[in-house]
């Protein structure tokens, strides 16, 4: 019921005023009451100002701020206003003043009334339009709050005891060289790697881009350490450009990874992930391509989806007018690009 609430709230705002109008006014210009010319005039200028209205509150100003283009928003809406004006008048002057009305005015004098009128109204549509978006952006900023105050409490949660964790790593390592086990021991250090990095070095805003290149680098060594050697995988992952002092957002990369080795390797079938991250200057280009499988699914998931959705969420929270995140499902590769200014 809410979403049918304003609609239904402008629907009779402009009916009152339109009966208003015609119930209250008696003489708009040559038109008249009296002499039956009043009423043709009055609709078709209504449905011009419904037009001026919406297309400026809510096509212009969502454009405008998604954009923050002020030349084109104006020329846009200076258009508009004079185009409808124009339209308005060429009407009144042109059709109904010579078949409904007796009276004569001259066109120009038609044209500044009408633009009195229409100014009003765009005026109104300015303040609905900008209040409107400004409500909006509040109760989304309000909603990443409550997002990221549920993203930090389940943190806290998966934080249950870490040093446990680490000892029991530690322990396990021990065992794994004073055995001899050298493969396990290297998949255990990784692992206790990734967790550190995980539980303790990214509780920041931001962190050194190469800290965040080399945990990626140790999450692709231990995927390859845990897939067996069976299976057909062409793997690449390469770093272009000078990275050095530039920081980012901890664990912003890594979905994209995690979702390329989850879906993008089926057994006995040839399989085949690209990673690449290139920096020049302040901007960065991280692309990551893996292979679909009929039948497997894999980008549509529920799951993978709601993956791609929170790092959406967390890169419109963190980098709002600075990133460009590009996904294509061809079938049989899936393609992200993300492009991001690091400031």
């Amino acid at each position: 019921m809410k979403r049918y609430l304003e609609p239904a709230i402008h629907f009779l705002i402009w009916v009152t005023g339109f009966l208003g109008f015609a119930l209250g006014v008696k003489t708009i210009g040559v038109f008249h009451k009296s002499d039956g010319s009043f009423l043709y005039p009055l609709i078709s200028g209504t449905l011009i100002n419904v037009v001026l209205f919406y297309v400026t509150a809510l096509l212009f100003i969502p454009r405008f701020a998604a954009s923050r283009k002020t030349a084109g928003f104006v020329l846009k809406t200076a258009g508009l206003l004079i185009g409808l004006t124009v339209i308005e008048s060429l009407l009144d002057y042109a059709f109904f003043s010579s078949i409904y009305s007796s009276a004569e005015e001259s066109f120009s004098s038609q044209l500044m009334v009408n633009l009195a009128l229409n100014i009003i109204v765009l005026s109104l549509a300015l303040a609905y339009g900008f209040i409107k978006n400004w409500i909006r952006n509040e109760r989304m900023k309000q909603r990443l709050k409550e997002e990221k105050l549920t993203a930090e409490l389940n943190f806290l949660k998966a934080q249950i005891n870490p040093h446990f964790l680490f000892n029991v790593l530690n322990m396990a390592f021990s065992s794994a060289t004073g055995s001899g086990d050298d493969r396990t021991a290297g998949i255990i250090e990784k692992l206790a790697s990734l967790m550190r990095y995980m539980l303790y070095e990214s509780n920041t805003e931001k962190v050194d881009l190469g800290k965040e290149i080399r945990y990626i680098e140790d999450y692709i060594e231990l995927q390859k350490q845990r897939l067996s050697t069976d299976i057909p995988l062409t793997l690449r992952f390469e770093v272009d450009g000078d990275f050095q002092g530039a920081a980012i957002a901890p664990l912003l990369l890594i979905p994209f990874v995690e979702n390329a080795f989850k879906y993008g390797i089926k057994f006995e079938h040839k399989s085949e992930i690209f990673i690449a991250l290139e920096i020049r200057g302040k901007e960065l280009t991280f692309k990551v391509e893996n292979t679909c499988f009929p039948g497997h699914d894999a980008i549509t998931r529920k799951d993978s989806g709601i993956g791609l959705e929170n790092v959406k969420k967390r890169l419109a929270m963190l980098y709002p007018d600075n990133h460009q995140l590009n996904i294509s499902d061809k079938g049989e590769l899936f393609q992200i690009e993300l492009t991001l200014k690091l400031n």
